[in-house]
């Protein structure tokens, strides 16, 4: 991997202080890394620095900085062409991030000399067709939402699976999650918690007004509807943490497997349930 780039998350690495030790470690080792030309103009190194898009034509490996919400801001675009990811984790949970702060200079031997693992993780393709047929799609790596937005009320939401009924919910919204994305919005909303390599997926209702209401298993050949049973026009599509587009009752909203994958470099020998006991379990104690 000799095209690598460089993406920081400027509000975590307010003083580019690990883009630098990052960009300067690369050069060290006569390797000029890409970044934004908005990042580049303010490295203490070498770079090639090119518009946002051409990392993504132009690198064969990412190095994200930040945390797992920067990783998962990055996924979308990565999947569609094939790029893996490493994440030098900056932020509170670090699921997706194997990097630490003090790991850096390591993790780049190891990465340069291609020491390391490549996990790929299921994603999730939304498709939405309004009324006058107008088709959009985007790709998931976490979740994806629909929820009532600012509405006072609890809406009714119909989940179909494989065009057969489920279930009509009356709920604040529906998470539509990943293996990946089990130990996030789905999580904290009541829903299990799935291995990473898992080839399931999870419906889960958020605040369900019922005493039936549970999470839905699902396997990677299911296919989900959701659609609205009311006219409220204030719905909302969001995806991994971000507002996507707002919803008609007239939208329906199609979910199954991406045909895209992420993928991660899996530099570090932590595995699964040892992050999940250090970041969640015995942060709560």
């Amino acid at each position: 991997m000799k095209h690598i780039g460089i993406i920081p998350n400027l509000f975590k690495d307010k003083d580019l202080e690990y883009t630098n030790k990052i960009t300067r470690w690369l050069n060290k080792h006569n390797i000029l890394p890409y970044m934004s030309r908005e990042v580049g103009e303010k490295v203490d190194g070498e770079v090639i620095s090119v518009e946002t898009q051409r990392l993504y034509e132009l690198c064969d490996s990412l190095i994200v900085i930040g945390g797992d919400g920067t990783i998962l801001g990055v996924a979308e675009a990565a999947c569609l062409k094939g790029i893996p990811i490493v994440g030098v984790n900056l932020g509170r949970l670090g699921f997706l991030a194997d990097i630490e702060p003090d790991e850096i200079e390591n993790a780049m031997e190891k990465l340069i000399n291609e020491h390391y693992k490549i996990e790929e993780r299921m994603m999730l393709r939304a498709t939405i067709i309004g009324a006058n047929g107008e088709k959009s799609v985007f790709y998931a790596l976490n979740e994806i939402n629909v929820t009532r937005g600012s509405f006072s009320r609890l809406v009714e939401f119909e989940i179909c699976i494989n065009d057969e009924l489920s279930d009509i919910y009356p709920a604040d919204g529906v998470i539509v999650a990943t293996p990946t994305g089990s130990t996030a919005y789905n999580l904290s909303a009541g829903g299990p918690i799935v291995v990473p390599l898992a080839q399931t997926y999870v419906v889960t209702p958020i605040c369900p007004h019922t005493l039936h209401s549970k999470s839905i298993m699902l396997c990677n050949e299911d296919k989900v509807r959701i659609k609205t049973l009311e006219e409220t026009k204030d719905m909302a599509l969001s995806m991994d943490g971000k507002l996507k587009m707002y919803l008609t009752p007239q939208d329906v909203v199609y979910i199954e497997r991406s045909p895209y994958i992420t993928k991660l470099i899996k530099i570090s020998d932590r595995k699964f349930f040892e992050i999940l006991r250090e970041k969640i379990v015995e942060r709560r104690r």
